[in-house]
């Protein structure tokens, strides 16, 4: 493992930002489809100039469960603010809905497997074990934690949807702070396939 190119990881995220407006803005293609597509580029890309970002023991039954239990924190905290917006704002309970629409995509068993085997694994790797290194290698780790969530978040403004912006930047900075404290990737990596099948197959907010 090496440190991430700059003028590569500058590449990645406009890439990033082509990608999430085609899928997520303009919705040119299936959801599902472009964004297993998607993330396995940016991954592999990211694999590809800086290295395997997984670390020899990183994969183990321990880690697993810190996994799991992350999930269901961050699951938790999801619950708690789904139950404020919808409180206190008019706009959240149709951009929800609005977010929920793209199971309408697929087979909520084939999106299941999407998402455990495909984007999380992918998006853990870019995001975090590529983009989030950079970012705190040049920036350091607090102010590069940050970063590393902003951009995370701001490549979902092309959706136009407040609720799933915010809730990629609590995401991202909750994965984030994850792997800030960890430094195991292999623990985010379980923690967002879980935390996305639950929200979206299992029992989703909506």
């Amino acid at each position: 493992m090496k440190n991430p190119s700059a003028k590569v990881f500058w590449v990645l995220i406009a890439l990033a930002a082509v990608f999430w407006a085609l899928i997520f803005g303009a919705k040119v293609v299936n959801f599902w489809v472009g964004m297993a597509v998607a993330s396995t580029v940016l991954a592999a890309i990211s694999v590809w100039d800086a290295g395997w970002p997984f670390a020899r023991g990183d994969v183990s039954v321990k880690n697993f469960g810190w996994g799991v239990l992350a999930a269901a924190a961050l699951y938790a905290v999801f619950a708690v603010g789904n139950w404020a917006a919808r409180a206190m704002f008019d706009f959240a309970p149709p951009e929800l809905s609005g977010i929920y629409a793209i199971r309408e995509q697929g087979d909520v068993w084939i999106i299941a497997l999407v998402l455990l085997f495909i984007t999380s694994p992918a998006e853990e790797i870019f995001w975090r074990g590529f983009v989030q290194r950079w970012c705190q290698g040049k920036w350091g780790v607090f102010a590069g934690w940050i970063a590393a969530g902003l951009f995370y978040a701001g490549v979902h403004i092309a959706s136009c949807n407040i609720m799933l912006t915010l809730a990629a930047l609590v995401a991202g900075l909750f994965w984030g702070l994850l792997y800030w404290g960890t430094r195991n990737l292999f623990i985010c990596v379980v923690s967002h396939a879980l935390w996305t099948v639950a929200a979206f197959v299992l029992w989703p907010f909506n």
